[in-house]
């Protein structure tokens, strides 16, 4: 329990149920139970770690007209949640007329301890402790985005925690493609002077500490969304205490593992390494892996790997082609000796390794593969 005249709550986000992703197939139900669990789990994080209330920080669902055989279950799940719990609206579920968090069935399935932080500005928790929110109300950033709205207002009253809860892109961190991103400055310019003591974030899938201060967060998702996000499948716990003290531990809840991984590819031991790092996942069933291929291989190597990925592709939720890939297959005069070839076929392999090309390498893959056979 966080001692007296301190906070401790905690911060989360992205859960983005509904979410869909077409290459695991069979495996989708599995990956939406897992999302849906999660919340489970971090209702027994914040009641196992003390915390007195729960900000989602945007994109609770993936849509904001999210069908109710997706939205009931995770509705059941927050309404059973131990401690209140604050739903900020995000680019995907932004707050609309349509959307769910107007609907009345979403307010009568969620309960009293379930609140959608539907307005920008300040919201009282207990007294002591504020949220100032920034909801979205359309796929397009408010005006009143957090950074803003901390940057104008004065500071709490003396023993008053103010949390800053927002979903957005930060200058520091978003591509230049980012729209009217958040101002990494402004946000630590308001740490600065008292105006927030800590700034929870979504949006980044993936764990992270923006700026120098240490309050300013991103919490990832809880369970991952895509290989190239580094730290996904967290939760954090902060404590904010006297004298503005501030303490933030992760805690990992992801049950699902995505993973992608550059290999450079010359030689047999260079297949061999591929194989090697996927066969090391010990729950592939929950995994999707992205091996991303460049160099050239001899086509019997290239053949040896292809069979390879495509043997242990049943064992995992997806082995994933990328298109950053760039290998190339290479014929060599030891790809096809042992196949002691004669007459027409070897008249044929003659003519295909000299045309060279993708489409000839294709053929004479194909030719190994079929002697293998």
């Amino acid at each position: 329990m966080a001692e007296t005249g301190t906070v401790r709550f905690l911060h989360t986000a992205d859960w983005q149920l509904g979410m869909t992703r077409h290459w695991l197939g069979e495996h989708q139900g599995a990956y939406d139970r897992a999302r849906i669990g999660a919340i489970r789990r971090i209702g027994r994080l914040a009641e196992q770690e003390g915390c007195e209330f729960i900000v989602v920080c945007g994109d609770v669902f993936e849509y904001a007209q999210v069908k109710p055989r997706t939205a009931e279950p995770a509705l059941e799940r927050l309404s059973a949640l131990p401690v209140p719990v604050y739903l900020l609206p995000g680019n995907h579920d932004p707050l609309t007329e349509s959307g769910i968090y107007r609907s009345d069935w979403f307010h009568r399935q969620a309960g009293e301890s379930v609140r959608v932080l539907d307005a920008p500005g300040l919201v009282e928790v207990r007294p002591g402790v504020e949220l100032l929110a920034a909801p979205w109300f359309s796929k397009q950033a408010p005006d009143e985005q957090i950074d803003r709205l901390a940057a104008r207002l004065e500071p709490p009253p003396p023993g008053t925690v103010r949390i800053a809860v927002g979903h957005g892109g930060v200058d520091s961190l978003a591509s230049a493609l980012t729209a009217d991103p958040i101002s990494t400055g402004r946000l630590e310019q308001a740490v600065a002077e008292g105006r927030v003591d800590y700034v929870a974030l979504g949006d980044r899938h993936s764990k992270t500490s923006v700026g120098g201060s240490g309050r300013i967060w991103y919490s990832g998702s809880p369970e991952p969304t895509a290989t190239r996000d580094p730290d996904p499948g967290f939760v954090l716990v902060a404590e904010l205490g006297p004298s503005r003290a501030v303490e933030v531990t992760p805690h990992q809840v992801g049950t699902w593992t995505f993973r992608e991984r550059h290999f450079e590819l010359a030689e047999a031991a260079d297949v061999d390494a591929v194989l090697a790092w996927l066969d090391a996942f010990p729950e592939k069933a929950d995994t999707v892996a992205k091996p991303i291929l460049s160099g050239a291989l001899g086509l019997a190597e290239s053949e040896r790997l292809r069979a390879g990925l495509e043997t242990r592709s049943h064992r995992f939720a997806a082995i994933l082609e990328s298109g950053r890939s760039t290998l190339r297959a290479r014929p060599e005069d030891t790809d096809l000796d042992d196949l002691a070839l004669t007459g027409f076929v070897a008249e044929t392999v003659t003519a295909l390794r000299d045309r060279g090309g993708e489409a000839a390498n294709d053929a004479l893959r194909l030719l190994i593969r079929l002697a293998g056979d």
